[in-house]
């Protein structure tokens, strides 16, 4: 069964809605009692097409949020911008968040992470991964 978030904004949303998705994923996020982290995945994955640097750590906080959610939601959606222009927006972001995000990036391609990544693959994924 596909995730109400797909079923309403499809895997790649129309800009009109993009600030309705991150209102989603924040109540998602701080609701500690979800039942599943589906939605949430769903709807980090569609802001992620947006391709807009300052919705990664919205996403890392997403991905925070709980240890199922840190193991659910792919650290790779937290660049959907491109990993050069999310890294150079995090060194320059006065969240104290970015630092931590940017050292986890910076982790992630050390350790091999982020091989052959670019944001056009990883929807690729996600298209065959939602059918």
């Amino acid at each position: 069964m596909l995730p109400q978030s797909l079923k309403r904004f499809g895997l790649v949303p129309a800009d009109t809605v993009l600030d309705e998705i991150r209102l989603m994923i924040m109540a998602l996020t701080a609701d500690q009692n979800r039942d599943s982290n589906e939605d949430l995945k769903t709807l980090c994955i569609q802001l992620f097409t947006a391709g807009d640097a300052r919705d990664a750590l919205l996403i890392f906080r997403a991905k925070q949020s709980s240890f199922d959610a840190a193991c659910y939601i792919d650290i790779q959606l937290t660049c959907g911008a491109g990993l050069d222009a999310t890294t150079t927006y995090l060194a320059t972001c006065p969240d104290p968040l970015a630092a931590d995000l940017l050292q986890r990036l910076r982790d992630g391609i050390a350790c091999g992470e982020f091989e052959d990544f670019s944001p056009e693959a990883c929807l690729a994924f996600y298209r065959q991964y939602f059918g």
